[in-house]
């Protein structure tokens, strides 16, 4: 109910990226995640593991948020 946590994550560049989101409230718009820059749209059951896998080719920040971008987060890619 508030949101992705943690809201940012650090990943190396060049290295696989794998994130598990598991959504734990109905009260939410978050009832999927999506990934634009890597083209990923995931529906987020309640209370399951959802892993996302993914590699970052260069340094930046990538976005993620649910499909109404009212909840969001950020990957920091180093």
């Amino acid at each position: 109910s508030k949101g992705f946590s943690p809201a940012s994550v650090n990943v190396k560049t060049g290295a696989p990226v794998r994130l598990t989101f598991v959504r734990k409230t109905e009260a939410t718009c978050a009832t999927s995640v999506q990934i634009p820059q890597f083209k990923i749209n995931k529906t987020l059951p309640l209370n399951k593991p959802v892993v996302v896998t993914f590699t970052p080719r260069k340094a930046g920040t990538v976005a993620f948020a649910c499909p109404m971008n009212m909840i969001r987060g950020q990957i920091k890619v180093r």
